[in-house]
């Protein structure tokens, strides 16, 4: 399916949301302890799993008071994972305006005549995170719809709309199609197909740019196979190409699965030049270049508005999506975004200055980090604030709350939250409504010491993990049940 067409059709799919209004100032959270409070509190913390419970902490405020209901290690600091993506949802809203569209264009130095442009063809990103190959294809058959079939210049590729960052998280391996580089032209969330099927003589291989309507194959980018067991995949980069390898021993019968990819102008070069040519428009190899201004544009491409790319992020939490929204707000309001360092401090001086933020640490726009470090105070209360409110009330997704028999509750939009998962490592931040009151909450758990004992080979799954979530998980939606019985 189109990604334009499933956007709209998921904004269209969400209710819209009947609910008492923000207040229009906030306060800092203060312990407080009334009787109607303690209902609540008093016998949360046994509700935590026990091998769990060092390395856990809470926080639940009554927005409309500022009061905070429930805690357990409030201050704890801990990292946040991809619920750092709300607070980067509520900066770019805040800034970029709901309606924001990312722009891709294709412009030229000189005119056409008799079908070649007698000049320069410049392919300009614009930083859109959510660019596809069929998106892609759509521009290259604009240009040819107009009269363009060949140039007689250069084919430029311009992605310094946003700077060139290899990878979000180096602590990563580098395979993991959720870790990929950042750039202003950013194809398939930065990622490539690698496919490969078992013959008589081994296996056959290929990469390519798979969209829904085109599958365009992509020869910049190398794989070998290698006659090993670990690591699955070995990067490098040869003469400023991918080239990855492969452990024969992981292939099996057959398969495929999504590459990052480290050369990201490279990478939409040579796609767009593949599907220029198909389309009858010949395109000579790409360059990496500045568009000059004065440049006529020839085709364009907007994305969805923001508000749909933004419901996407936090119910998908593309990691790409949310380093390109952050970087282009704060490009937007002047502070540096050479690097998701300096992006980062900025949004955070930003939260610290408009949502009551204190001791936060953001690190990048996403989460994918373990260096990130705030306490669930802290995030329950910018989340809390009356700009949150009025941002992410309508784009978080609703959470599902299960009984103590693990049956679904139906509570509608009464819980809405983010999720957050590194290895060993869980965070959920959101609101819960219910009567005419609302609150926000974060509950943060982290064991930092067993996940930085995990060896870089086997960060994709290490062992135990999986059941360590599960424990994360089910204290969660004890609390949430918990909370839920007693509030209103």
């Amino acid at each position: 399916m189109d990604r334009r067409i499933f956007l709209a059709g998921l904004a269209a799919s969400l209710p819209s949301i009947t609910r008492a209004e923000a207040p229009t100032t906030s306060r800092v959270p203060l312990l407080r302890n009334p009787d109607h409070i303690r209902q609540v509190s008093a016998s949360s913390a046994r509700l935590l799993d026990p091998s769990l419970s060092s390395v856990t902490g809470y926080a639940l405020i009554d927005v409309q008071s500022g009061n905070i209901i429930d805690s357990y290690q409030p201050q704890i600091s801990l990292p946040p994972a991809s619920v750092t993506k709300a607070i980067t949802a509520v900066y770019a809203r805040d800034t970029l305006g709901a309606d924001y569209r990312f722009q891709t264009r294709v412009a030229a130095t000189g005119t056409v005549s008799g079908g070649i442009l007698q000049g320069d063809l410049y392919l300009i990103g614009g930083g859109d995170p959510l660019l596809d190959t069929d998106e892609l294809a759509d521009l290259a058959r604009t240009l040819v719809q107009n009269g363009v079939r060949g140039i007689s210049g250069r084919f430029i590729v311009d992605a310094s709309a946003l700077p060139y960052i290899p990878e979000i998280d180096r602590e990563q391996p580098d395979y993991l199609g959720y870790n990929p580089s950042i750039h202003g032209l950013n194809l398939n969330f930065n990622r490539v197909y690698f496919e490969w099927k078992r013959v008589d003589a081994g296996y056959t291989v290929s990469l390519d740019a798979r969209g829904e309507r085109h599958v365009p194959r992509v020869a910049r980018i190398g794989m070998d196979i290698a006659n090993r067991d670990l690591p699955v995949f070995e990067y490098r980069s040869v003469n400023g190409r991918d080239q990855w390898s492969v452990a024969q021993s992981a292939l099996g019968d057959g398969g495929g699965r999504w590459l990052p990819v480290r050369q990201p102008s490279d990478y939409v070069g040579e796609v767009f030049a593949t599907l220029a040519n198909s389309m009858g428009l010949r395109l000579p190899l790409h360059q990496n270049g500045v568009t000059p201004a004065g440049a006529q544009i020839l085709a364009s491409f907007n994305s969805a508005d923001l508000d749909e790319i933004l419901r996407w992020l936090l119910k998908y939490s593309n990691n790409l999506t949310a380093e390109c929204v952050g970087l282009r707000t704060t490009q937007m309001l002047g502070g540096g975004q050479r690097s998701l360092d300096s992006s980062s401090d900025h949004m955070q001086r930003w939260a610290e200055r408009n949502l009551q933020g204190s001791q936060i640490d953001f690190r990048n726009h996403s989460g994918l980090t373990d260096d990130a470090q705030m306490s669930p105070l802290a995030m329950a209360t910018m989340l809390s604030n009356p700009r949150a409110q009025s941002h992410l009330l309508h784009i978080l997704k609703p959470f599902v709350v299960t009984n103590n028999q693990g049956n679904a509750l139906d509570l509608g939009r009464g819980v809405i939250a983010k999720t957050g998962s590194l290895n060993f490592t869980r965070a959920l931040g959101g609101y819960i409504e219910k009567g005419s009151r609302r609150y926000a909450f974060a509950i943060f758990a982290a064991d930092l010491a067993r996940r930085n004992a995990v060896p870089m080979a086997l960060r994709e799954q290490p062992p135990g993990a999986r059941t360590w979530s599960g424990l994360a998980r089910a204290q969660e939606q004890k609390l949430l049940n918990h909370w839920w019985s007693q509030l209103g």
